[in-house]
């Protein structure tokens, strides 16, 4: 009943919304602060304090109406949002009126429990009906008594005392909405019939009508390619004119139309339609990616014509609307020059004060800081930051990408502060800079300053990062003795943590008894923690290398038996198959070899155990993992899905880019979908966004793509190993005397096939050569450097990368090796290969002392056996 008000509540709730949003709040913190609202209450009416229930209820319906509020405002408006907000909504329903119950049946008030009763049933089957009429495709909203109103029900009862007629009111009017909704239903459903007659003719004259309908469209799109080409080229007449048109405003691309529109109509020199266009945007697609945007031009144009009041207007809107928008740092200088052009300085020094604490590292706030001494010097006063603001700036910077600046600020803040959590963090800061900058005794120096000031629950985290420094800084001795204090006194997920990185520093430093001592209490204490079937695992290894072969299956044949040892359960499987080879159990091997190739036949040691099963056909393995249907054709994976359809309407016209940006679009909300993540992943790969296609690949198809399921399509398997710059490869690999697969596999691994990749470290393009190694040999083959320009350009980047790895082939001989230099450095790997404790190629991989090493090699050795399988000429 009260629903036909439910945009007028919104309209004054929203702003609310907004509020939280920006204290950084989320839907689901209101969403459960009002279950606990709600168990308040039903405490309240068992202790017979049925006033203070009803205040307490209407704080519950409050948190109630404006969690759906910050949803909006925070753009989080999900499917699983409105489930969890369902569910939690029939929790605390159920429990209030429980508690009612529990009142009356204490009093004792038999009449007064069994009305509660039928209230409860009653509440719980309005909300059953409407569930039950969606799931057969009937939309059932009738009915004067929904959860508002029972609410404001029982909030009138506790609070004027009536609480009795109040249930009663609440009883018969709850079960006559269920039973109201059931005839409703029954109703709906005889139409249905009635319905299919008189729609299916129209829907055959629909169909009839289709072609000319498309061919209509398909005009209509010609002619929109046709301006967007000739704004690209700098005529922007034909695009103001075909997107002035309602029909293109009111398309699927509404919010490009107008922004692109806005565009073209400032280029002409008609500014004030160029604002409304772009002013357009934000009205009618709030939600759009490009209303930010949108504003900040709107901002310009204003300014240009003179309205700086407008300027300001438009930009305070973007900063209330869109506090996250990448469009924030911009804004907020604007916001400044506005204010410094209406001759209002001290606004003008806020907002860039502002925005050097939220965007320390960008463009705008260099521009800030000089226009902040300008305005300084001139007299405008400005009020010192606060220490949370100025800590917050130290984190953003270190964040950023800049320690030297963050590391000093923080270290002025943590002599300065007076709060204690203020020192802690700042110190932290300090920290983490002095590492980034390789001044590891520095940063544990900063973290042991931070635990004397911590709280006791902060202190074992920062211990046990310090004795990661003091390990980066050779100073074992030193991080011994802490670990060994964490792991004594701190609770049981940091005590796990510290003794596993103890037995590691023994474990690399080749103290193997003092490793297998305190392995067997890491396997004791932490039975069910992944760090026991770590501890196993390296158990195994450490038997292995002692020439123990025996011991060594015994130990990896209690890693698969291990809750926390999933991730650990295939390499065991695999290396015990290899220690009961070793032992001439032949049988015995092949069973986990056939274990491995059931589990992960598509997998490193899946490949590998295809290598010692004779016969084996990896990819028609039995599988344990459930499959999905893929189309053959990705593209029929988002044929319906309108998200979509403005992503390939985009690209149709020529607006490529705007289409990429909508396709990350269609991603997010593709989650836990893999038919939809698979088409989207496969349109990457149709326009060379490898890179992107593999993101989507690493974090959602890592199972599926090792299981080897011969149902899944080559469309599949192409995203999951696309092969980019193919025939540059195979040039680039010819002319360097490698194997163009194992290229393709260093490219996939390196770069993700993205042209324009650079590391933290510097190194660039799909080859990922750091620029002081590509320099010589680009200098002997007469290419510009350029400061390292020519490393974009695919085939000179290939060129140098081949011949440098072919270097690396020819000094160790295995890929293995070479792989692993490639990663690690040569000098390292003639260190670990000097101090070999095994001459088996496959177990030295195992025990390459980095992680990111192993486990590098391991992928490209993977990818090198994939692109053979998918790519190979037939034989």
């Amino acid at each position: 009943m009260l629903g036909r008000y439910r945009d007028r509540v919104r309209a004054w709730s929203d702003p609310f919304g907004r509020v939280l949003f920006r204290l950084r709040l989320r839907p689901n913190h209101l969403t459960v602060a009002g279950l606990a609202a709600s168990l308040v209450a039903a405490g309240c009416f068992i202790a017979g304090q049925t006033r203070t229930a009803g205040l307490v209820l209407i704080v519950a319906g409050l948190l109630d109406l404006l969690d759906g509020s910050l949803a909006r405002a925070s753009g989080q408006v999900t499917a699983f949002g409105a489930f969890l907000d369902s569910v939690i909504d029939r929790y605390s329903d159920i429990a209030v009126m429980l508690g009612i119950v529990v009142l009356y049946a204490r009093m004792p008030n038999p009449r007064g429990a069994l009305v509660a009763m039928a209230g409860l049933a009653g509440s719980v089957m309005v909300s059953y009906t409407k569930a039950r009429a969606e799931s057969i495709g009937v939309e059932c909203n009738v009915g004067m008594m929904e959860r508002p109103e029972r609410l404001i029900c029982l909030i009138v009862g506790a609070l004027l005392d009536i609480m009795e007629p109040a249930l009663w009111v609440l009883a018969v009017l709850a079960n006559l909405t269920a039973v109201q909704r059931i005839i409703f239903t029954h109703r709906m459903m005889q139409a249905a019939p009635r319905r299919a007659r008189v729609l299916l003719p129209v829907l055959a004259a629909a169909l009839l009508l289709l072609p000319a309908a498309g061919h209509a469209s398909s005009e209509t799109e010609r002619a929109w390619s046709r301006a967007v080409t000739a704004l690209q080229e700098g005529d922007a007449a034909p695009l103001a004119q075909a997107f002035a048109t309602e029909a293109a405003q009111a398309s699927p691309i509404g919010d490009h139309v107008r922004w692109l529109l806005a565009d073209a109509l400032a280029r002409r020199g008609d500014f004030a339609g160029a604002r409304a266009a772009a002013i357009g945007v934000a009205d009618q697609h709030p939600d759009s990616r490009l209303a930010p945007r949108a504003l900040v031009l709107a901002s310009v144009l204003a300014s240009r014509a003179g309205d700086e009041v407008a300027a300001q207007a438009a930009l305070r809107r973007l900063l209330e609307r869109y506090p996250d928008a990448v469009e924030v740092p911009e804004a907020l200088y604007l916001l400044g020059q506005t204010a410094e052009a209406r001759g209002h300085p001290d606004v003008a020094a806020l907002a860039y004060r502002q925005l050097r604490v939220l965007a320390p590292t960008t463009g705008y706030a260099e521009a800030a800081s000089d226009r902040l001494g300008v305005l300084v010097s001139g007299g405008t006063p400005l009020p010192p930051l606060s220490m949370a603001e100025r800590i917050d700036r130290a984190e953003r910077l270190l964040r950023g990408g800049v320690p030297k600046t963050a590391g000093d600020e923080a270290e002025r803040i943590a002599d300065e502060a007076r709060d204690a959590g203020i020192v802690v963090r700042a110190l932290r800061v300090v920290g983490d800079a002095a590492a980034r900058l390789g001044r590891y005794e520095a940063g544990a120096r900063a973290l042991e300053a931070a635990a004397r000031h911590a709280p006791a629950d902060q202190q074992p985290r920062l211990r046990i990062d310090q004795a990661r420094f003091l390990i980066r800084a050779g100073q074992d001795k030193r991080a011994i003795a802490l670990l060994t204090s964490v792991a004594a006194r701190a609770p049981e997920s940091e005590a796990a943590e510290a003794m596993a990185l103890q037995a590691r520093v023994y474990d690399e430093g080749s103290r193997d008894a003092d490793a297998i001592a305190l392995y067997r209490q890491i396997v004791k204490r932490f039975p069910n923690r992944e760090v026991a079937a770590v501890a196993l695992w390296r158990l195994g290894w450490l038997a292995w290398l002692r020439g123990d072969p025996r011991a060594a299956a015994a130990e990896w044949k209690h890693v698969a038996e291990l809750s926390g040892g999933r991730g650990l359960r295939v390499p065991a499987l695999y290396w015990r198959g290899r220690a009961l080879e070793t032992l001439k159990d032949e049988a015995g091997a092949e069973s986990l070899y056939t274990k491995v190739l059931s589990e992960a036949p598509r997998g490193y040691y899946g490949v590998l155990a295809a290598q010692r099963v004779v016969g084996a056909a990896p990819a028609a393995m039995p599988r344990e993992i459930s499959t999905p249907a893929l189309p053959a054709n990705p593209s029929e994976a988002l044929k319906a899905d309108p998200g979509f359809a403005r992503v390939d309407l985009l690209r149709r016209i020529g607006l490529v880019e705007y289409a990429w940006e909508e396709l990350e679009d269609v991603v997010q909300s593709s989650v836990g979908d893999p038919v939809r993540l698979y088409g989207a992943s496969s349109a990457y790969v149709r326009d060379e966004r490898y890179h992107l296609a593999l993101r989507i690949v690493r974090r959602h198809f890592g199972a599926l793509s090792t299981s080897g399921d011969p149902a899944l399509p080559r469309a599949f398997w192409e995203v999951i190993y696309p092969f980019g710059w193919r025939d540059e490869v195979a040039a680039a690999a010819k002319r360097a005397g490698l194997d163009p697969f194992l290229v393709a596999a260093i490219v996939r691994e390196e770069s993700s096939y993205y042209p324009r990749a650079v590391s933290r470290a510097g190194a660039r393009g799909l080859m990922q050569l750091m620029p002081a190694t590509a320099k010589p040999m680009a200098d002997v083959r007469g290419l510009p450097f350029e400061e390292g320009g020519v490393l974009d350009d695919p085939r000179a980047n290939l060129d140098l990368g081949t011949a440098f790895f072919a270097g690396l082939m020819k000094e160790f001989g295995d890929p293995r090796l070479a792989i692993a230099a490639y990663n690690a450095g040569p000098k390292r790997v003639r260190d670990w290969w000097k101090a070999r404790r095994t001459g088996d190629m496959e177990a030295f991989v195992e025990q390459i002392p980095y992680d990111e090493t192993r486990q590098y090699v391991k992928r490209v050795m993977l990818s090198w056996a994939e692109y053979r399988r998918l790519y190979g000429e037939p034989k």
